[in-house]
């Protein structure tokens, strides 16, 4: 049986979500940033709760922008089908989980194949940061003089990856470089006074974060500064009591840097993005 969770389950929903970190990242991120009250904010997440014989085996969430979120091992068809009921008159943009589980929900969704402008199965990888060597990279965050290159930065990374095209891409890289300029979440590796690739901890749960949104310009690539990059933040993560890191891959090449840093492959994740938000229900 499926059922919206509410104040009495935040106790047993965090510790589900807690057994399965590796890939409960933004669902139990989310839960621990927002609780279930702050339903304006666009990360706060409305959790569905499914039960067997009285007991928590599956959970699943939506935000207000509309990523969808699941974590069932093992999934029946029937969970899927009342998560897609109950996304009904929803407006969502994407689904995110384990590769299986995801294909499982998007079945029930019925929404056509060609409706989606990214869908990947990644590499997931998890590094213990007490494995992880001294850093001593120059890191510092984003300021307002680096907003234009970050929007350009930005732009390459949502075409790179599939996430965005043409105006839409645009838009959306202009609102993550605004949103980076100031932010702890984000910083930049520095050679010789200039900024060189981008690192970014998308969420934090516990004593663990995810990390995403790593990038490197075209010209300086295949010479170690994602992983480098990636290591300098999560040195600093370390003296803040942060104790895992998770991410997955989008390309080879990534997967190489970070197994070169410690990350150990663990698992595939699945990214799937559509090209415009839907209302389910509702005839495109």
């Amino acid at each position: 049986m499926m059922r919206p969770a509410g104040a009495e389950d935040v106790g047993t929903l965090r510790a589900f979500l807690a057994a399965h970190v590796e890939t409960s990242m933004f669902l139990l991120g989310n839960l621990e940033a927002h609780g279930l009250e702050r339903a304006t904010d666009p990360k706060a997440t409305r959790y569905f709760l499914w039960e067997e014989a009285g007991r928590l085996s599956g959970v699943f969430g939506v935000t207000p922008d509309g990523d969808l979120m699941c974590q069932m091992p093992a999934i029946p068809r029937e969970a899927a089908s009342a998560f897609a009921s109950a996304l009904q008159g929803h407006r969502i943009v994407g689904i995110t989980g384990v590769a299986g589980q995801v294909e499982r929900v998007l079945a029930e969704l019925a929404l056509p194949r060609d409706a989606w402008q990214m869908d990947e199965i990644e590499p997931l990888y998890r590094l213990e940061l007490e494995a992880l060597g001294a850093s001593a990279e120059v890191i510092r965050a984003p300021g307002a003089g680096d907003l234009e290159m970050l929007e350009g930065w930005y732009l390459a990374y949502h075409l790179d990856t599939g996430l965005a095209t043409g105006a839409q891409a645009k838009a959306q890289a202009a609102r993550r470089a605004r949103a980076a300029v100031g932010s702890d979440r984000h910083v930049l590796l520095i050679e010789d006074s200039r900024p060189v690739a981008l690192s970014q901890h998308t969420v934090r749960a516990g004593s663990a974060v995810q990390i995403g949104g790593v990038f490197v310009p075209p010209p300086l690539r295949g010479q170690g500064l994602a992983g480098r990059v990636v290591a300098a933040q999560l040195h600093r993560l370390r003296a803040e009591d942060v104790e895992t890191a998770i991410l997955f891959a989008a390309s080879t090449s990534a997967a190489r840097a970070y197994e070169r840093i410690g990350f150990r492959h663990i698992g595939h994740y699945r990214v799937a993005m559509l090209k415009a938000p839907q209302v389910l229900g509702v005839a495109a």
